[in-house]
């Protein structure tokens, strides 16, 4: 009989967001999740887009699973 592994497991979502310099740093806004964001540089506000996009549908799904006790696949 095998052995299950059990890990965790990160899949990305692709979301169209937008970027754009303002007063010496970058602003960035995906509209569709309503999450915004500003970096010291492009690549700084890519990378905090990145982490708040992951972070907004962590909380979407643990919500999900509270309301509905069941596990989302």
């Amino acid at each position: 009989m095998a052995h299950p592994v059990k890990l965790r497991v990160i899949a990305g979502v692709p979301k169209d967001c937008n970027f754009w310099l303002e007063h010496d740093s970058w602003n960035g806004v995906c509209e569709e999740l309503a999450v915004t964001v500003r970096g010291s540089s492009f690549e700084d506000a890519k990378r905090k887009m990145e982490a708040s996009l992951q972070a907004h549908i962590e909380n979407v799904l643990r919500k999900l699973l509270r309301k509905g006790g069941k596990r989302v696949a």
